[in-house]
Protein backbone atom coordinates (compact mmCIF):
# COMPACT_ATOMS: atom_id res chain seq x y z
CA UNK A 1 0.00 0.00 0.00
CA UNK A 2 3.19 2.23 1.03
CA UNK A 3 4.46 1.68 -2.07
CA UNK A 4 1.05 2.19 -4.47
CA UNK A 5 0.82 5.25 -2.46
CA UNK A 6 4.12 6.65 -3.88
CA UNK A 7 3.68 5.65 -7.29
CA UNK A 8 -0.08 7.59 -7.04
CA UNK A 9 2.02 10.93 -5.46
CA UNK A 10 5.01 10.72 -8.26
CA UNK A 11 2.64 9.87 -11.75
CA UNK A 12 -0.15 12.97 -10.05
CA UNK A 13 3.50 15.48 -9.49
CA UNK A 14 4.64 14.66 -13.00
CA UNK A 15 1.37 15.30 -14.99
CA UNK A 16 0.90 18.51 -13.03
CA UNK A 17 4.89 19.52 -13.72
CA UNK A 18 3.48 18.69 -17.60
CA UNK A 19 0.47 20.93 -17.50
CA UNK A 20 2.54 23.69 -15.71
CA UNK A 21 4.67 25.04 -18.54
CA UNK A 22 3.69 23.76 -22.56
CA UNK A 23 6.65 24.23 -25.33
CA UNK A 24 6.10 25.15 -28.34
CA UNK A 25 9.38 24.76 -30.78
CA UNK A 26 8.62 27.76 -33.61
CA UNK A 27 11.85 27.56 -35.38
CA UNK A 28 15.49 25.63 -35.44
CA UNK A 29 17.24 25.24 -32.52
CA UNK A 30 19.91 28.16 -33.78
CA UNK A 31 16.73 30.63 -33.31
CA UNK A 32 16.38 32.93 -30.54
CA UNK A 33 13.45 36.23 -30.68
CA UNK A 34 13.93 39.24 -28.41
CA UNK A 35 10.53 40.86 -29.88
CA UNK A 36 7.34 39.33 -29.41
CA UNK A 37 3.69 40.77 -29.29
CA UNK A 38 -0.04 38.79 -29.30
CA UNK A 39 -3.35 39.81 -31.38
CA UNK A 40 -6.23 37.31 -31.12
CA UNK A 41 -5.02 33.94 -31.61
CA UNK A 42 -1.98 34.65 -32.49
CA UNK A 43 1.73 35.51 -31.09
CA UNK A 44 4.38 37.12 -33.17
CA UNK A 45 8.29 36.96 -32.51
CA UNK A 46 10.94 38.51 -34.52
CA UNK A 47 14.35 36.65 -34.04
CA UNK A 48 17.73 36.70 -34.20
CA UNK A 49 17.90 35.67 -37.84
CA UNK A 50 15.71 38.61 -39.20
CA UNK A 51 12.79 36.52 -39.68
CA UNK A 52 9.16 37.12 -38.31
CA UNK A 53 7.08 34.17 -37.25
CA UNK A 54 3.57 33.86 -36.51
CA UNK A 55 2.42 31.15 -34.03
CA UNK A 56 -1.15 30.24 -33.97
CA UNK A 57 -2.33 29.19 -30.06
CA UNK A 58 -5.31 27.28 -31.60
CA UNK A 59 -4.02 25.05 -33.92
CA UNK A 60 0.11 24.91 -32.52
CA UNK A 61 1.29 25.94 -36.33
CA UNK A 62 3.60 28.31 -37.00
CA UNK A 63 4.12 30.56 -40.40
CA UNK A 64 7.40 32.08 -41.24
CA UNK A 65 5.95 35.93 -42.57
CA UNK A 66 9.14 37.14 -44.26
CA UNK A 67 11.07 34.25 -45.51
CA UNK A 68 12.25 35.79 -49.10
CA UNK A 69 12.33 39.34 -47.23
CA UNK A 70 15.11 38.35 -43.95
CA UNK A 71 16.88 41.14 -42.69
CA UNK A 72 20.18 41.01 -40.30
CA UNK A 73 18.57 40.76 -37.63
CA UNK A 74 14.99 42.15 -35.49
CA UNK A 75 14.75 42.85 -31.91
CA UNK A 76 11.47 44.52 -31.76
CA UNK A 77 7.90 44.18 -33.24
CA UNK A 78 4.34 45.65 -32.58
CA UNK A 79 1.00 44.53 -33.99
CA UNK A 80 -0.95 47.91 -35.14
CA UNK A 81 -4.09 46.78 -35.92
CA UNK A 82 -3.88 44.95 -39.59
CA UNK A 83 -0.03 45.97 -39.55
CA UNK A 84 2.68 43.57 -37.99
CA UNK A 85 6.18 45.86 -37.88
CA UNK A 86 8.80 44.64 -36.98
CA UNK A 87 12.24 46.61 -36.30
CA UNK A 88 16.08 45.88 -37.77
CA UNK A 89 18.63 47.12 -34.57
CA UNK A 90 21.68 47.75 -36.57
CA UNK A 91 22.77 48.47 -39.86
CA UNK A 92 21.11 51.03 -42.47
CA UNK A 93 18.20 51.11 -39.83
CA UNK A 94 15.15 49.01 -41.37
CA UNK A 95 11.47 48.13 -40.49
CA UNK A 96 9.74 45.39 -41.66
CA UNK A 97 5.91 46.05 -42.62
CA UNK A 98 3.99 42.77 -42.74
CA UNK A 99 0.39 43.86 -44.75
CA UNK A 100 -2.09 41.14 -45.89
CA UNK A 101 0.31 38.70 -45.29
CA UNK A 102 2.67 40.26 -47.73
CA UNK A 103 6.32 41.32 -46.45
CA UNK A 104 7.80 44.88 -47.07
CA UNK A 105 11.18 46.38 -46.02
CA UNK A 106 11.61 49.94 -45.76
CA UNK A 107 14.27 51.97 -44.14
CA UNK A 108 13.23 54.18 -40.88
CA UNK A 109 15.84 56.92 -42.62
CA UNK A 110 19.11 57.41 -44.09
CA UNK A 111 21.46 57.71 -40.74
CA UNK A 112 22.73 54.57 -39.54
CA UNK A 113 21.43 54.34 -36.04
CA UNK A 114 21.33 51.23 -34.12
CA UNK A 115 17.52 51.34 -32.67
CA UNK A 116 16.87 50.02 -29.32
CA UNK A 117 12.98 49.63 -28.80
CA UNK A 118 9.80 50.85 -30.56
CA UNK A 119 6.31 51.48 -29.08
CA UNK A 120 2.96 52.19 -30.65
CA UNK A 121 -0.31 52.45 -29.53
CA UNK A 122 -3.13 53.60 -32.06
CA UNK A 123 -1.91 56.10 -34.28
CA UNK A 124 1.35 56.93 -32.25
CA UNK A 125 4.82 55.59 -32.03
CA UNK A 126 7.84 55.67 -31.17
CA UNK A 127 11.43 54.61 -31.34
CA UNK A 128 15.06 55.59 -29.73
CA UNK A 129 18.23 54.70 -29.92
CA UNK A 130 21.86 54.36 -29.27
CA UNK A 131 23.65 58.11 -29.05
CA UNK A 132 24.46 59.94 -32.13
CA UNK A 133 27.03 63.09 -32.06
CA UNK A 134 25.49 63.40 -28.66
CA UNK A 135 22.00 63.33 -28.82
CA UNK A 136 19.83 60.21 -28.00
CA UNK A 137 18.33 59.71 -31.92
CA UNK A 138 14.40 59.44 -31.09
CA UNK A 139 11.41 59.30 -33.93
CA UNK A 140 8.08 59.83 -33.62
CA UNK A 141 5.08 58.43 -35.54
CA UNK A 142 1.74 59.64 -36.08
CA UNK A 143 0.51 57.46 -38.71
CA UNK A 144 0.73 53.94 -36.63
CA UNK A 145 4.36 53.30 -37.90
CA UNK A 146 4.00 53.60 -41.36
CA UNK A 147 5.63 57.52 -41.46
CA UNK A 148 8.59 58.34 -39.05
CA UNK A 149 10.12 61.93 -38.27
CA UNK A 150 12.70 63.04 -35.72
CA UNK A 151 11.31 64.10 -32.57
CA UNK A 152 10.81 67.93 -32.34
CA UNK A 153 13.48 69.02 -29.56
CA UNK A 154 16.44 67.04 -29.70
CA UNK A 155 17.33 64.45 -26.35
CA UNK A 156 20.78 64.93 -25.17
CA UNK A 157 22.78 62.30 -24.21
CA UNK A 158 25.10 61.76 -21.54
CA UNK A 159 28.19 60.27 -21.46
CA UNK A 160 28.55 56.91 -21.74
CA UNK A 161 24.74 56.07 -21.45
CA UNK A 162 23.00 53.93 -24.33
CA UNK A 163 20.08 51.41 -24.68
CA UNK A 164 19.79 47.91 -24.94
CA UNK A 165 17.97 46.13 -27.27
CA UNK A 166 17.75 43.04 -25.21
CA UNK A 167 13.80 42.33 -24.89
CA UNK A 168 11.65 44.85 -26.79
CA UNK A 169 10.08 46.24 -23.57
CA UNK A 170 12.58 49.03 -23.00
CA UNK A 171 10.16 51.51 -24.24
CA UNK A 172 6.56 52.11 -23.63
CA UNK A 173 3.52 54.12 -23.68
CA UNK A 174 1.26 54.89 -20.31
CA UNK A 175 -1.20 57.03 -19.44
CA UNK A 176 -0.85 58.92 -22.76
CA UNK A 177 3.35 59.45 -22.40
CA UNK A 178 5.68 57.57 -23.90
CA UNK A 179 8.49 56.06 -21.42
CA UNK A 180 11.93 54.61 -22.29
CA UNK A 181 15.09 53.43 -20.60
CA UNK A 182 19.06 54.03 -20.67
CA UNK A 183 21.54 52.57 -19.38
CA UNK A 184 25.59 52.05 -19.11
CA UNK A 185 27.42 54.66 -17.47
CA UNK A 186 24.22 56.65 -17.02
CA UNK A 187 20.75 54.87 -16.23
CA UNK A 188 17.69 57.30 -16.48
CA UNK A 189 13.98 57.24 -17.19
CA UNK A 190 13.27 59.06 -19.83
CA UNK A 191 9.67 60.39 -20.92
CA UNK A 192 7.11 63.03 -22.96
CA UNK A 193 3.63 63.16 -23.14
CA UNK A 194 3.60 65.65 -25.98
CA UNK A 195 5.31 63.18 -28.80
CA UNK A 196 8.90 64.71 -28.10
CA UNK A 197 8.09 68.17 -27.51
CA UNK A 198 9.29 68.43 -24.13
CA UNK A 199 11.44 65.36 -22.19
CA UNK A 200 11.70 64.96 -18.83
CA UNK A 201 14.45 62.68 -17.62
CA UNK A 202 15.08 60.85 -13.93
CA UNK A 203 18.38 59.02 -12.77
CA UNK A 204 17.65 55.50 -11.71
CA UNK A 205 20.67 54.08 -9.46
CA UNK A 206 21.82 51.17 -11.93
CA UNK A 207 25.41 50.37 -10.96
CA UNK A 208 26.92 52.22 -13.90
CA UNK A 209 29.03 50.12 -16.32
CA UNK A 210 29.04 49.42 -20.25
CA UNK A 211 27.03 46.19 -20.23
CA UNK A 212 25.28 47.43 -16.90
CA UNK A 213 22.00 49.20 -16.26
CA UNK A 214 18.24 49.28 -16.92
CA UNK A 215 17.16 47.20 -19.99
CA UNK A 216 13.10 47.01 -19.58
CA UNK A 217 10.77 48.41 -17.42
CA UNK A 218 6.85 48.46 -16.93
CA UNK A 219 4.66 51.30 -15.65
CA UNK A 220 0.94 50.67 -14.30
CA UNK A 221 0.35 54.17 -14.83
CA UNK A 222 2.53 57.62 -14.99
CA UNK A 223 3.22 57.21 -11.63
CA UNK A 224 4.10 53.58 -10.64
CA UNK A 225 6.62 50.97 -12.43
CA UNK A 226 9.44 48.76 -12.19
CA UNK A 227 12.21 49.10 -14.14
CA UNK A 228 15.12 45.96 -14.33
CA UNK A 229 18.00 45.17 -15.71
CA UNK A 230 21.91 44.45 -13.89
CA UNK A 231 25.22 43.37 -15.68
CA UNK A 232 24.35 40.65 -18.61
CA UNK A 233 28.01 39.82 -18.12
CA UNK A 234 27.41 38.81 -14.31
CA UNK A 235 23.70 36.95 -15.05
CA UNK A 236 23.66 35.24 -11.75
CA UNK A 237 24.43 38.63 -9.28
CA UNK A 238 21.01 39.95 -7.96
CA UNK A 239 22.88 43.22 -7.12
CA UNK A 240 21.29 46.43 -8.61
CA UNK A 241 19.02 44.50 -10.91
CA UNK A 242 15.30 45.77 -10.01
CA UNK A 243 13.71 49.41 -8.91
CA UNK A 244 10.74 50.45 -8.13
CA UNK A 245 9.17 54.30 -8.39
CA UNK A 246 5.93 55.76 -7.21
CA UNK A 247 6.15 58.89 -8.27
CA UNK A 248 7.09 58.54 -11.78
CA UNK A 249 10.86 58.01 -11.51
CA UNK A 250 11.93 61.03 -9.14
CA UNK A 251 12.20 58.39 -6.31
CA UNK A 252 13.48 54.87 -6.58
CA UNK A 253 12.81 51.82 -3.90
CA UNK A 254 15.24 48.40 -4.09
CA UNK A 255 12.90 45.41 -3.52
CA UNK A 256 13.52 43.53 -0.28
CA UNK A 257 13.46 40.04 -2.23
CA UNK A 258 14.58 40.93 -5.93
CA UNK A 259 14.40 38.68 -9.27
CA UNK A 260 16.81 36.50 -10.00
CA UNK A 261 20.07 37.78 -11.56
CA UNK A 262 20.76 39.75 -14.77
CA UNK A 263 16.48 40.78 -15.92
CA UNK A 264 15.94 41.28 -19.56
CA UNK A 265 11.80 42.04 -19.51
CA UNK A 266 9.47 42.90 -17.21
CA UNK A 267 5.75 43.17 -17.85
CA UNK A 268 2.86 43.82 -15.78
CA UNK A 269 -0.65 42.06 -16.09
CA UNK A 270 -3.43 42.53 -13.75
CA UNK A 271 -1.66 43.70 -10.88
CA UNK A 272 1.41 40.98 -11.50
CA UNK A 273 4.87 41.92 -12.61
CA UNK A 274 6.63 39.43 -14.32
CA UNK A 275 10.56 39.85 -15.29
CA UNK A 276 13.16 36.83 -17.07
CA UNK A 277 16.48 36.79 -18.14
CA UNK A 278 19.15 33.87 -18.49
CA UNK A 279 17.83 32.52 -15.03
CA UNK A 280 14.39 32.18 -14.91
CA UNK A 281 11.35 33.77 -14.58
CA UNK A 282 10.24 35.40 -11.17
CA UNK A 283 6.83 37.50 -10.63
CA UNK A 284 5.82 39.71 -7.66
CA UNK A 285 2.52 40.32 -6.34
CA UNK A 286 3.28 43.26 -4.24
CA UNK A 287 4.42 46.20 -6.78
CA UNK A 288 7.94 44.89 -7.25
CA UNK A 289 9.12 44.43 -3.37
CA UNK A 290 9.17 40.53 -3.64
CA UNK A 291 9.86 38.50 -6.36
CA UNK A 292 9.21 34.44 -6.32
CA UNK A 293 10.58 32.29 -9.12
CA UNK A 294 7.99 30.74 -11.42
CA UNK A 295 10.47 28.52 -13.45
CA UNK A 296 14.01 28.09 -14.18
CA UNK A 297 15.38 28.52 -17.70
CA UNK A 298 17.14 30.79 -20.79
CA UNK A 299 13.99 33.25 -21.62
CA UNK A 300 14.46 36.51 -23.64
CA UNK A 301 10.88 38.39 -23.15
CA UNK A 302 7.59 37.64 -22.74
CA UNK A 303 3.29 38.59 -23.51
CA UNK A 304 0.39 38.21 -21.05
CA UNK A 305 -2.39 37.15 -23.39
CA UNK A 306 -5.77 35.55 -22.53
CA UNK A 307 -4.90 34.69 -19.46
CA UNK A 308 -1.81 32.77 -20.54
CA UNK A 309 2.13 34.45 -20.21
CA UNK A 310 3.95 33.53 -23.33
CA UNK A 311 8.03 33.67 -23.17
CA UNK A 312 10.75 33.48 -25.78
CA UNK A 313 13.26 30.56 -24.70
CA UNK A 314 16.28 29.74 -26.61
CA UNK A 315 16.73 27.15 -29.22
CA UNK A 316 13.36 28.22 -31.09
CA UNK A 317 11.09 27.69 -28.45
CA UNK A 318 8.25 29.51 -26.66
CA UNK A 319 6.79 28.27 -23.55
CA UNK A 320 3.38 29.43 -22.38
CA UNK A 321 2.26 29.45 -18.41
CA UNK A 322 -0.87 30.12 -16.94
CA UNK A 323 -0.92 33.42 -15.21
CA UNK A 324 -0.58 34.35 -11.39
CA UNK A 325 -3.77 34.88 -9.55
CA UNK A 326 -3.82 37.92 -7.41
Amino acid sequence: MKLLLILVFAVTNLFAFETFAQWYHYADSKTYARGIAAFKNQIYLCSNTGLIYEHDIKKHTTTCMNLTNPLHELRDIDVNGKKIIAMQSSGSSKLVYVINNKAIVTPINRDKIFYDGMALYAQKGMMFGDPVNGNIPVYVSKSGGIEWKKAPTPLKALKGEHGYSSSGNNIVYTDKTFFFVTGGQHSRLISTGDMGKTWVSHTIPFEPGESSGAYALSMKNKDNGVVVGGDYQKPDSKKSNCFITNDGGKTWKTPTNPPKGYQSCVIEHKGIYYSCGPNGIDYSKDNGMNWTTLTEGKFYTMVAHKKKLFVSADQGRISKYDTIKN
